[in-house]
């Protein structure tokens, strides 16, 4: 129930006040969760190392496909906004220059862009679907 609420709120804060801040504040919370739900998938799976080779090969064969490669861009995707996001924070609130983070918002977003080209181009080989079947 509070978490509805809480969704609730947020949605309504992100309604009122369209614009930048706005939508970086509400990414910026969404890439977080998604971070932590991705911790606890990682853990999972690395921990069957813990039960032997077998265990952890099977593991890794679940996620070794397409669906996960593109995954892993999302992953990416999360990880450098989230962190490009909190940098931005940062240097806007301890250098005093909080009236310019709008500029700085668009300087983080060239960044991101060129990143996910990246990890788009390396990742691409991986989402064909006759890529694991010759492994």
């Amino acid at each position: 129930m509070a978490f509805n609420n809480m969704f609730k709120n947020a949605l309504d804060d992100t309604n009122r006040n369209k614009n930048v801040g706005t939508f970086a504040y509400l990414l910026h919370r969404i890439t977080g969760i998604g971070l932590a739900i991705y911790l606890v998938m990682h853990t999972y799976v690395l921990s069957s190392a813990i039960s032997g080779k077998e265990t952890f090969n099977q593991r890794m064969g679940l996620v070794q496909n397409p669906l996960f490669a593109i995954l892993e861009v999302g992953l990416v995707a999360g990880v450098f906004f989230h962190m490009l996001n909190g940098l931005r924070i940062t240097i806007c609130d301890f250098f005093g220059v909080t009236l310019s983070h709008k500029v700085f918002f668009w300087i983080e977003m060239v960044i991101f862009i060129i990143i996910m080209i990246i990890a788009i181009v390396l990742q691409w080989p991986k989402m064909q679907s006759g890529y694991y079947t010759g492994m």
